[in-house]
C-alpha cells in the first residue's frame, strides 16, 4: 500500500497536478488528501480550491491510469455519468479532465458519509439524507432508466449543510442493454453493461453485492421493474448508516440500531425475489406516509423550501408563520448552509416578507462573526438597495436584530446611504420605520455622520405632516442626546454641543407650539432630559417664556410635563446665577480726604431714610430694605477708604442745613427754581433726559396728586445757587455709591436707579402738612448708558437749600399716597412702563 501511494504521488508530481497548473483545462488547485476516504474507493479525494478564487472550495477525485485498464474504464464511465447526470441529489460536477496519466473530477466541497457519521449523530439529518438518496435513486431508475448498482456509505457524500449527495457512479449503466446500430438485437450484438464486468474493481463490493448480480441472472435484471436491483443496495446503505460498515452479507439480516419502522421497510428491500422486492421509489412513498419513518416537520420544511418557487402565496404565508418555531429544532449546520441560502434567495427575488427576514435573523444569531459576514452581510447589504417598499419595511423593522453584527465600515459606506433615503420616502410607514430604526444604526456611525446626517434628518422630521412621525422623531432625538454607555454606545461621544445648540434646541422650541399634544409632551420630556445641555442665558431668554404658556395647556399631561421641565430649567438657571458676581458695576475712584466727611454725612442720611421706609408696612418696603443694606455697605466703604485720623465729622452748619424743616406753601411759592439739567457734554457718554409732561398735566380733582399745589407750580423769586451744601454732598456721594435719589427727605417718594439701569420705585405715606420737592415736573427717559458722575447730574437731585424753599412739584418725586394725616390706597403706575 505504501508503494502504491508513493507511486501515485510521483505520478501526480510528473503531470503537475499538485499545483493545478500542469492539467490542461483544469482550473482547480489540488490540496491536502482526505485520509478518511483513502482505500475505500478507486478514487483518491483531495481538498481543493479554484485557481483564480481561493474562496471557492471544491473536492477533486483523482484516479491514476497506471493501476490498470479496468480502473481506467470505470473512471471514464464515472466522468461520463457525472457530466450527463444533473440532479439536486447527485454530487454537483464542476469540472473534469483526462490526461495520459490520470482522470480528474472536481465537485462541490464534500466529505465522505463515513466521516460525517462519526461527527454528527443527528437523527433528523439521517432521515433527511435517506429521503434525498431514495428520491435521487428514483430519478436514476425511473426517469433515466439506469441502474446505479453501487449504492453504499462510501458512494454517499455530505455537504457543509449536512445534505447527502449521491456519488460513486462507477457502475452506472442502463438496465436493458442497447442494441448496436444495424444489429438484430441478439445477445452477441448487445453492448456489455459496466455493472456486469467491473464489480470486482470496487473495494468491499462482495459484502453488499445483490444476489441477481452475484448469480449473473441478467435476464431477470433486464425484466425487473425499475429500481428493483437498487432496492437491495438501498437496504445496504440503511444498515451501514445505523450499524456501521458491512463486512459480510450476513450483517444485513441483523436489525441492530435500525429503528423498527425503518427495519420493516428494509426487510422488504432485501427480498431475493425481484418481483416482490421494494424499489427506492416505493420505499419513499410508503415511508413518507402519515406516521411513517420519513414523516417529520424537518423533512416537510426542507421539501417546502426546495419547491417554494412553485408554491402559492397562502401556502408560503402559512409556512413562514411557523418557521420561527421550527428553526431551533433544526441542525445548526443544516440551518446555516441549507435553509439560510434558500431564505436569502427568496428575499432577493422579492418573494419574502418580515417573517422570512425573521427566520434569517434567527439563524444568523447562531453564526460567529466570520460566518455572519460571509453568509448574511452580503445579502443584507444587497437587500437595502432594493426598491421594494415591503422588503425595505421589513429590513427597518428588524434592524436592531442584525445591524450589530455588520461591521461599522460596511454600515457607513454601503448601508447608511440607502437607509437615509427612508427619511425622504413618500410613504409615511417607511418614514416612521426609518425613524425607529435610527436608534439601532446610530452606534455603527461615526460622530461626523451622526451629527451631520442622522441628527439633521431627524430634526427635519419634527416638521413632518404626520403627527406620529413628529412625536417619534423627538423621542429618538432625546435618546440620542441622553445616550449612556452600555445602553446606547455612540461613537466619539455622540451628539456634539454644537449640534444640540444650533440644530436640536430650535427644533425643540418649535415643537412646544405644535398643535398635537403628544408632540408637545415629547418636546417637554426631551427638554427636561437635556436641561443640563442648555445654556443658562438661553433658558432665561427663550425657554422659560415658551414654557409659561404650557403651564395652562388644555391637556393635563402637557401641563404636568411643562411644570417638570420648568423646575428643571429654573434649577439650571439658579445654579448658573450662583456663579455670577453680586454686581456688574465698575469700581469708582476712592474718595479723597477733602470730601470724605461730606460723603459720610450724605450716606448716613440716605441710609436712615432707607431704614425708615424698610420699617414701614408699605408695598415698597422690600425694595427699601435692599437699598438700606446698599447704603450701609457704601458708608462702610467710604469711611474705611480714609486713613485713621483723617475721618472728620460733619460740620454743624452742614448738618443743620441738611435737616432743616420744610417751608410752607407760601414761603415755597416765593422761590422760582430752575430745572436741573445734566451736563452731558462733559460726560462724553449716554445720558438721562427729562421729558416734561411725560405723566400728563390734566390731574383729576381729588386724586391725591395735585393737592396743595399753587397755580404756577414754581416761584419766580427762586434763584439758582452755587452753595456747596447738600448738593455738593450729594454729588460727592454719587461718585462712590451705586444708587441715586431724585427727591430729598427721608419720608418722600423716591426714584432709585441702580448701576444696572433698573428702576425701583419706593414710597411711604406722607404726613399731613406741606410736602415739598425740588424735582421739576418731569419723568425719566433712558437713552443709553451713562457714567456714574453724569447719572447724578442727570437725575437733577436738588441741593439741601433748594429742598427747604421749593414748592412740592407734582409728579413722581412728589407723589403722596394720602392726605390729611391718614394714608389711602391710590392706583399705582405700571412699573413695566419704565423698561
Amino acid at each position: 500500500m505504501a508503494s502504491l501511494s508513493s507511486y501515485l504521488f510521483s505520478t501526480l508530481s510528473k503531470v503537475g497536478s499538485i499545483g493545478g497548473s500542469g492539467i490542461p483545462d483544469f482550473h482547480y488547485t489540488i490540496g491536502d488528501k482526505i485520509e478518511a476516504f483513502a482505500g475505500k474507493s478507486i478514487w483518491d479525494a483531495y481538498h481543493s480550491t479554484r485557481t483564480n478564487d481561493a474562496k471557492q472550495e471544491a473536492t477533486v477525485f483523482v484516479l491514476v491510469k497506471a493501476r490498470g485498464s479496468s480502473y481506467t474504464a470505470v473512471a471514464q464511465n464515472t466522468l461520463k455519468r457525472m457530466r450527463t447526470l444533473r440532479h439536486p441529489g447527485i454530487l454537483r460536477y464542476l469540472e473534469g479532465a483526462e490526461t495520459a496519466e490520470a482522470v480528474y473530477i472536481a465537485t462541490e466541497s464534500v466529505m465522505p458519509l463515513t466521516q460525517a457519521l462519526d461527527t454528527d449523530k443527528s437523527e433528523e439529518l439521517k432521515r433527511w439524507g435517506l429521503y434525498k438518496i431514495a428520491e435521487t435513486m428514483r430519478f436514476i431508475n425511473e426517469d433515466c432508466k439506469l441502474i446505479h448498482a453501487n449504492l453504499s456509505a462510501v458512494s454517499v457524500f455530505v455537504t457543509k449543510a449536512g445534505e447527502w449527495k449521491l456519488g460513486g457512479l462507477e457502475l452506472v449503466d442502463s438496465q436493458a442493454p442497447a442494441a448496436t446500430p444495424g444489429g438484430g438485437g441478439s445477445s452477441s450484438s448487445q453492448q456489455q453493461q459496466t455493472y456486469r464486468y467491473y464489480t470486482g474493481v470496487i473495494p468491499g463490493y462482495s459484502a453488499r453485492m445483490a444476489p441477481e448480480l452475484e448469480s449473473q441472472k441478467w435476464d431477470a435484471v433486464e425484466k425487473a421493474k425499475p429500481g428493483a436491483v437498487d432496492g437491495w443496495y438501498l437496504a445496504c446503505l440503511v444498515c451501514e448508516v445505523y450499524n456501521g460498515a458491512l463486512r459480510s452479507a450476513s450483517q444485513l439480516q441483523s436489525q441492530g440500531q435500525i429503528p423498527a419502522p425503518l427495519w420493516s421497510l428494509c426487510q422488504r428491500l432485501l427480498m431475493t425475489d425481484l418481483r416482490r422486492r421494494m424499489s427506492p421509489s416505493e420505499f419513499l412513498q410508503i415511508a413518507s406516509r402519515r406516521g411513517g419513518f420519513l414523516d417529520s416537520e424537518f423533512i416537510k420544511a426542507s421539501i417546502f423550501l426546495e419547491n417554494i418557487a412553485v408554491k402559492e402565496e397562502d401556502e408560503k404565508a402559512a409556512f413562514f408563520s411557523g418557521l420561527d418555531s421550527l428553526i431551533p429544532g433544526f441542525p445548526q449546520a443544516f440551518s446555516k448552509y441549507k435553509i439560510l441560502p434558500e431564505l436569502l434567495k427568496l428575499m432577493e427575488f422579492g418573494g419574502g416578507d418580515a417573517k422570512v427576514l425573521s427566520g434569517i435573523i434567527q439563524i444568523g444569531k447562531g453564526l460567529d462573526e466570520q460566518e455572519y459576514n460571509d453568509l448574511v452581510t452580503p445579502a443584507i447589504v444587497q437587500l437595502f438597495g432594493s426598491n421594494d417598499r415591503a422588503l425595505r419595511f421589513s429590513l427597518l423593522e428588524y434592524m436592531d436584530s442584525f445591524i450589530q453584527a455588520i461591521p461599522s465600515a460596511v454600515v457607513s459606506k454601503r448601508v447608511f446611504p440607502n437607509f437615509v433615503a427612508g427619511f425622504l420616502d413618500a410613504a409615511p410607514a417607511i418614514r416612521e420605520a426609518t425613524v425607529k430604526a435610527s436608534l439601532a444604526i446610530a452606534p455603527k456611525l461615526g460622530q461626523k455622520t451622526l451629527n451631520s446626517d442622522l441628527v439633521k434628518q431627524l430634526v427635519r422630521l419634527v416638521a413632518d405632516p404626520e403627527p406620529g412621525i413628529r412625536t417619534n422623531a423627538l423621542i429618538c432625538i432625546g435618546k440620542l442626546c441622553t445616550a449612556k454607555e452600555g445602553v446606547l454606545d455612540l461613537d466619539g461621544g455622540g451628539v456634539t454641543e454644537s449640534s444640540h445648540r444650533y440644530v436640536i434646541c430650535p427644533a425643540l422650541l418649535q415643537a412646544l407650539r405644535d398643535p398635537f399634544p403628544p408632540v408637545r409632551s415629547a418636546s417637554l420630556a426631551v427638554s427636561t432630559a437635556c436641561a443640563s445641555k442648555w445654556e443658562a442665558p438661553e433658558i432665561a431668554r427663550r425657554v422659560i417664556p415658551s414654557l409659561s404658556s404650557l403651564l395652562i395647556d388644555s391637556e393635563k399631561p402637557v401641563r404636568t410635563a411643562a411644570l417638570k421641565c420648568l423646575n428643571a430649567m429654573v434649577s439650571r438657571v439658579e445654579a448658573y446665577s450662583h456663579t455670577l458676581p453680586d454686581t456688574m458695576a465698575k469700581k469708582t475712584v476712592a474718595p479723597t480726604a477733602a470730601n470724605s466727611s461730606a460723603t459720610v454725612a450724605s450716606g448716613s442720611a440716605q441710609a436712615e431714610a432707607a431704614a425708615s421706609m424698610a420699617a414701614s408696612d408699605t408695598w415698597g418696603g422690600w425694595a427699601v430694605s435692599s437699598l438700606s443694606s446698599t447704603f450701609s455697605g457704601a458708608l462702610s466703604l467710604a469711611s474705611s477708604s480714609l486713613p485713621i485720623g483723617q475721618q472728620q465729622p460733619l460740620s454743624p452748619s452742614i448738618v443743620a442745613e441738611a435737616s432743616a424743616p420744610r417751608k410752607s406753601k407760601a414761603a415755597a411759592s416765593a422761590i422760582s427754581p430752575k430745572p436741573v439739567v445734566a451736563d452731558t457734554a462733559r460726560s462724553g457718554g449716554d445720558r438721562w433726559e427729562f421729558n416734561d409732561n411725560a405723566w400728563g398735566d390734566d390731574d383729576p380733582v381729588g386724586d391725591g396728586w395735585n393737592d396743595n399745589d399753587d397755580e404756577d407750580g414754581w416761584s419766580s423769586h427762586e434763584a439758582p445757587t452755587k452753595s456747596p451744601t447738600a448738593a455738593t454732598i450729594a454729588a460727592t456721594t454719587a461718585t462712590s455709591l451705586p444708587s441715586y435719589t431724585l427727591s430729598p427727605g427721608p419720608k418722600s417718594g423716591r426714584m432709585t436707579m441702580s448701576s444696572a439701569q433698573q428702576l425701583t420705585f419706593q414710597a411711604t405715606a406722607v404726613p399731613a402738612g406741606p410736602f415739598v420737592s425740588s424735582t421739576p415736573k418731569t419723568s425719566l427717559k433712558l437713552t443709553g448708558s451713562t457714567s456714574s458722575s453724569n447719572r447724578k447730574q442727570a437725575t437733577g437731585e436738588p441741593s439741601t437749600t433748594a429742598a427747604t424753599t421749593a414748592p412740592r412739584r407734582k409728579g413722581l418725586g412728589a407723589m403722596k399716597l394720602g392726605g390729611g394725616g391718614a394714608s389711602k390706597n391710590v392706583p399705582l403706575p405700571n412699573l413695566d412702563d419704565f423698561f
